[in-house]
């Protein structure tokens, strides 16, 4: 019991651990919502503490752009990625980022009237860079799953030959678990673009609900059950 609650506690102490918390949260009081009509008092409550952990989280990515600068560059000047698939959907990935960080903050900004630009516009450019982003992430992982799938029939004397470039059966976890969490994710961030993109505006409160309280387990099941390694 103790064990549990230290490694919980050790989860909601670092960074990742509170946002997927709070993320957790608020989808599933968008979740509860969708079982009650839009008329009553607990569908209109649920759905305002929905918005505001929403704004919490923006407040809280404010700082988030030089964590994505250190992270581009840090794996740009890593030599040990050799697949150029990998490297390429990677880069896309982080380029992505760093397009989304300034556009939320530019909306958010919008919003609060300090600055005079058209939120609208840059809440599609966040949602854009955000979608792009998850669905780098959930096909460079699946690729790297597929790729543990493949060095699976390797015979031994092949496996013995490649030992170095073989990828473990830890970091084929983490990507399968990475595949079905952004991609998860991805299918809410679609739905938040404006209508004509694939299912954009189309999904309900408990479908929104479902799949981001999904990815947000999944990022706090990674946590709490693999946190220990890095």
């Amino acid at each position: 019991m103790t064990d549990i609650v230290s490694r919980t506690v050790d989860v909601l102490d670092c960074y990742e651990g509170r946002d997927a918390a709070i993320t957790f949260t608020l989808y599933l009081c968008c979740l509860i919502s969708g079982f009650y009509s839009r008329k009553t008092k607990l569908h209109r409550s649920l759905q305002r503490v929905f918005h505001r952990l929403e704004d919490c989280r923006v407040v809280l990515r404010l700082y988030d752009d030089l964590t994505i600068l250190r992270d581009l560059f840090t794996y740009e000047l890593r030599p040990g990625e050799r697949n150029w698939i990998v490297r390429l959907l990677k880069c896309l990935h982080y380029i992505a980022w760093l397009g989304y960080y300034p556009s939320e903050h530019i909306a958010w900004l919008g919003e609060m009237k300090m600055l005079d630009v058209n939120p609208k516009l840059w809440d599609f450019y966040t949602n854009f860079f955000w979608s792009t982003a998850l669905l780098t992430s959930a096909l460079w992982n699946a690729y790297v799953v597929l790729q543990y799938m493949v060095q699976q029939s390797y015979s031994i004397q092949r496996k013995e030959e490649e030992k170095k470039t073989l990828i473990p059966w830890t970091a084929a976890r983490n990507a399968m678990l990475a595949t079905v969490r952004d991609g998860t994710e991805f299918i809410v961030a679609v739905n938040y673009l404006p209508r004509g993109y694939l299912w954009a505006s189309t999904l309900t409160y408990i479908q929104v609900g479902v799949f981001g309280t999904s990815s947000a387990f999944l990022r706090l099941f990674s946590l709490f059950q693999f946190h220990h390694e890095h």
